[in-house]
């Protein structure tokens, strides 16, 4: 199961300003990427993973902060789902 930009963070116990600080950019840019992942930068979303001490694969880095989108993605390309 994958987790959130957010929830990575929160479980690696960093504050907003914390990851923004080792990222390299404004505490503002960072709250950004928390509301929107696909908005980060390839090098810093696999920097954001090093310093959370977490697989890349394991943290949801898509267009929306919440696994729904992939989830309608993945239900959408269902056989049953295509004509």
């Amino acid at each position: 199961m994958k987790v959130t930009v957010k929830q990575a963070r929160i479980l690696s116990d960093m504050t907003q300003g914390d990851a923004s600080q080792v990222l390299g950019v404004h505490r503002h840019t960072y709250m950004k990427y928390e509301k929107n992942p696909g908005l980060m930068p390839l090098d810093k979303a696999f920097k954001f993973a090093e310093i959370v001490g977490m697989p890349f694969d394991d943290i949801f880095f898509g267009g929306d902060s919440t696994n729904r989108r992939e989830e309608a993605l993945t239900n959408a390309e269902t056989p049953q789902n295509r004509e």
